[in-house]
C-alpha cells in the first residue's frame, strides 16, 4: 500500500460532504498572538461549502479570529478524517441567531432546540465561518486495512493497550 493511499492529499468532495454531515464534533484551530494554536472542540454546521460554529463574542476563539482571520478544522468519523484550514470570519447578529439556530437543530431534539437551544443562544452570541481553502484527510480505513494483513490470526480488538496503567 502507497502512503498517499492513507495520507490523502485531498480527499474525494463525497467523502467531505458524508463526514461534514454527520452528528459529531469538530476541533477548531486559531492562532494566538504569539504564534501558538488554540485549540477547541465544537459542534458545527456544514452549509454551502462553509463551516460554521457558535460561540460567544468573548471567548479565545472569537478573539483570534478577529484579530487574525484564519483557522483550521478537523473533523474524525468513521474511517476517515477531514482537515481543511482557510479564511475565517465572524458573524453576528441576525445572521449569526440563524445559523447558531440551524447548527442546534442538526444536534438537538425539535423540543431542545427552543429549550435548550435557546438557553445557549443567551451565551453564544456569534457564529464564525471558516471557508476551507485547502484540504488534508487520512484514511485510517486504509491503516486499518495494512495491519489486517499484517496481522495474520490477531483481531484488531486486541492490537491496543488497554487506557489504564
Amino acid at each position: 500500500m502507497d502512503a498517499a493511499e492513507v495520507y490523502l492529499a485531498r480527499p474525494p468532495s463525497d467523502a467531505i460532504e458524508a463526514q461534514l454531515a454527520q452528528r459529531i464534533n469538530a476541533v477548531i484551530g486559531t492562532l494566538n498572538p504569539d504564534g501558538s494554536i488554540h485549540l477547541a472542540f465544537v459542534l458545527f454546521l456544514w452549509e454551502h461549502g462553509k463551516l460554521y460554529f457558535e460561540t460567544s463574542s468573548i471567548t479565545k476563539k472569537a478573539r483570534n479570529v478577529a484579530e487574525r482571520p484564519t483557522a483550521s478544522f478537523a473533523v474524525d468519523g468513521d474511517g476517515f478524517m477531514a482537515m481543511a484550514e482557510g479564511r475565517a470570519r465572524i458573524i453576528s447578529g441576525a445572521a449569526a441567531d440563524s445559523i447558531n439556530r440551524r447548527l442546534r437543530a442538526k444536534y438537538l431534539t425539535a423540543e431542545a432546540v427552543d429549550t435548550v437551544g435557546a438557553a445557549w443562544g443567551t451565551v453564544d452570541d456569534i457564529s464564525v465561518e471558516i471557508t476551507p481553502t485547502r484540504w488534508r484527510s487520512w484514511s485510517n480505513a486504509a491503516l486499518g486495512a495494512l495491519g489486517r494483513a499484517a496481522a495474520g490470526d490477531l483481531p484488531p480488538s486486541e492490537w491496543w493497550r488497554s487506557g489504564e496503567g
